[in-house]
């Protein structure tokens, strides 16, 4: 893949500069490589800016240095650092993915000749497996009662 679509496919790091919006460049990219962990990564960037919004309208600007606002603000702000340096390094991890697309994908396997020995479940295996259900589901209503 060449640089102009790398830098395409990147675009997403902008968010990470602007203020109350640094988290959605994880939780975007998150989405579009099925990444739980980028996920939880963006919410919890958005946190603090939530919670800012949330008591500047509630409260509006106390008098004092140390107020609750100025705390979210330094939190917000400092994890706005940490977005920026994550996200930078989310991108330059997934460029190497763009440049070895053929290494990280699956390909199926072809087995070679073997005879597909389908297995015979006969009666006796299903009566077996619902017999051990029901001891299971026995055995939590007992654990349940207790």
């Amino acid at each position: 893949m060449n640089f102009v679509d790398k830098i395409k496919k990147s675009w997403w790091v902008i968010f990470s500069f602007i203020p109350f919006l640094n988290g959605f460049g994880l939780i975007y990219t998150a989405l579009t490589h099925y990444n739980k962990n980028w996920l939880i990564e963006g919410i919890m960037y958005e946190i603090p800016w939530f919670f800012f919004i949330i008591y500047a309208v509630l409260f509006g600007d106390l008098k004092g240095i140390i107020t609750p606002v100025n705390i979210i603000t330094v939190v917000a702000l400092m994890l706005e650092l940490i977005c920026i340096i994550r996200s930078l390094w989310v991108a330059i991890k997934l460029s190497d993915v763009y440049d070895n697309n053929e290494k990280y994908t699956i390909k199926p396997t072809k087995l070679s000749n073997q005879k597909s020995d389908k297995r015979n479940h006969g009666i006796i295996n299903k009566i077996a497996c619902c017999f051990c259900l029901i001891v299971i589901f026995i055995v939590f209503a007992l654990v349940a009662r207790i």
